[in-house]
């Protein structure tokens, strides 16, 4: 008996499709494209125009999916269920199974089907149909050249469609999965976040203005709302950044390399301003969250290592050029932090010198701020000297993604960035003059909660990045966040608070030599020194070491708080 033949090209209106695509969502019809060899070896920022085509089938058991001889007319993927793949002359040839591609020829040839393919069990499928294909394919030049090449690999005899590699699967999915994002329009999710901060906020100014709750009433609670607005606005704040210099990179025509720097570098304006508000409250809360930043940004650099695809041999290659200039910015920032702290502690154990003044900020901040802009500089110069840019974590250039690169259209992202990170910082400032004068907290647990809370938004956008396949974005907001938190943003508050210093004159603005804060510099001598040691072997990463590096930069933190709470 001849199986039910029952897969036919889908008559439905294109809207029914879209809807369709919708429910299963973009990102996980990307996931599953991720998997098909030939589609793989296509530009990802192009293929995305094929998802509306990707049709839904759900195919009961016992139905012939194609037979051997027939016109190739789509290829199929199994998203559940099992097949059963056989010659003309009733042999087995093999099975397939969820994750499973046949009928990737039909696209790349049309050549008649070389096996029959016929549903064991029922079976859950995506069909992309040749037509649909050519069609998307004769709309996209760039999708043109590479299917030529391909085309011309597979007359040659040297064309692979085993599916990927987990890591190169993964930068396929992501550069997929950020050009969605950079043709979208309309509300996002971020902007949902940055105006319930914005409503917060206005919320907050009215009872400041109109003094709704009595004075001392609530306070816990109104503190509590000043710091969540100004983490939503924040969090919006530097996406806002992210966005505008990925339109100005795509304008601009520069590599993706040089644009996540600036991306990443602006990203962190938020904090800067952040900064600024909290030194103006109390200037050793602001000394010491930039610290221990630096440690949170260590510990989730070390948890984020177990999630970095692995190859055989259990290990994740980190790009040469951030390995390279890493690790030389890392010796620096060892060694500026044991000088620092030796020399605190000499000045606290002779009782010669209090407090950093306003010219040891001034030549301390500089001296940092001086060795990270030749990190940056060798980080450019070892990436284009290497050759190195197809390696899989490195970001896309943004201009084949597809941004909007109207000067309105980045001038607004840079405004919206601009404002959240005033009004952001302002109400985590204000959060801290309540928590600190107010509610009397003690100022070492108050920065350490300002830190923990004021990466958040960072965390979320390594999450989010390392969900979409985007290693690059999400290295570089965890090694690259301890790298610019301690050579960017702790000397800018070195520098605001001397600034501070000279222009009020007050004895405030200086940081003490104590024990909490010549421990929070000496701890900083070891963080960097078992960094660069992992780094130097073979500028890999595996299991073992982020277990390492976890357990040290756990222990770092423990002794941190247990000491200087005590």
């Amino acid at each position: 008996m001849t199986a039910p033949h029952a897969v036919k090209p889908s008559n439905a209106p294109a809207s029914s499709r879209e809807d369709a695509v919708r429910r299963m969502g973009a990102g996980v019809i990307v996931e599953d494209l991720s998997n098909v060899g030939l589609l793989s070896a296509l530009p990802a920022e192009e293929v995305q125009w094929l998802i509306p085509h990707v049709e839904h089938v759900e195919v009961p058991a016992g139905t012939r999916i194609f037979s051997q001889g027939e016109p190739g007319d789509a290829l199929y993927l199994i998203k559940d269920g099992t097949a059963r793949i056989t010659l003309d002359d009733g042999t087995v040839v093999g099975a397939a199974q969820p994750g499973d591609v046949f009928g990737e020829m039909a696209l790349l040839t049309g050549e008649p089907r070389s096996a029959t393919v016929v549903a064991e069990t029922d079976l859950s499928l995506l069909r992309v149909a040749r037509e649909a294909f050519d069609e998307v394919v004769r709309t996209s030049p760039a999708l043109d050249r590479a299917f030529r090449a391909l085309a011309e690999k597979h007359r040659a005899g040297l064309l692979d469609l085993s599916p990927p590699a987990p890591l190169n699967r993964g930068a396929w999915r992501g550069r997929a999965m950020r050009a969605l994002a950079a043709r979208r329009r309309g509300l996002q999710g971020w902007h949902v976040v940055m105006g319930f901060g914005y409503a917060l906020w206005a919320l907050l100014w009215a009872e400041e203005t109109f003094s709704w709750v009595p004075e001392g009433g609530y306070d816990l609670g109104v503190a509590a709302l000043q710091l969540l607005c100004g983490l939503a606005i924040i969090f919006g704040a530097s996406e806002a950044f992210i966005l505008g210099a990925e339109r100005l990179g795509a304008r601009l025509n520069l590599n993706g390399v040089l644009t996540g720097t600036v991306a990443s570098l602006l990203s962190t304006l938020p904090e800067f301003v952040l900064i600024a508000f909290i030194i103006a409250v109390q200037p050793l809360a602001a000394f010491v969250t930039a610290v221990i930043t630096i440690f949170n940004n260590a510990l989730a650099f070390s948890i984020y290592s177990f999630f970095l695809p692995k190859d055989h041999k259990g290990q994740f290659l980190m790009p040469p050029s951030v390995a390279r200039a890493g690790g030389e910015v890392l010796v620096a920032g060892s060694a500026i932090a044991m000088i620092v702290g030796v020399v605190m502690l000499a000045m606290r154990a002779e009782s010669q010198k209090a407090s950093l003044d306003a010219a040891d900020l001034l030549v301390l901040g500089g001296i940092m701020l001086s060795v990270y802009g030749y990190y940056s500089y060798a980080l450019i110069r070892y990436y284009v000297e290497g050759s190195e840019a197809d390696h899989p974590s490195h970001p896309p250039s943004p201009g084949t993604l597809g941004h909007d690169t109207s000067w309105r259209g980045i001038g607004l992202m840079f405004a919206l960035g601009v404002a959240g990170s005033y009004f952001g910082g302002q109400a985590v400032g204000a959060f801290a003059d309540a928590a600190i004068n107010e509610l009397g907290l003690p100022t070492i647990p108050t920065a350490a909660l300002l830190a923990f809370f004021g990466g958040v938004a960072e965390y979320i956008i390594v999450w989010k990045a390392h969900r979409r396949g985007e290693l690059g974005i999400a290295l570089s907001n965890t090694f690259g966040g301890i790298t610019q938190v301690m050579l960017i943003l702790l000397p800018y508050a070195m520098i605001i608070i001397a600034i501070f210093r000279l222009a009020t004159g007050s004895s405030a603005y200086v940081v003490p030599i104590t024990i909490e804060t010549t421990l929070l510099m000496i701890l900083l001598f070891p963080l960097c020194y078992v960094l660069l040691e992992y780094l130097k072997e073979d500028h890999t990463l595996n299991n073992l070491d982020a277990a390492s590096m976890t357990g040290i930069y756990a222990l770092l933190l423990y002794f941190l708080f247990t000491v200087t709470s005590g």
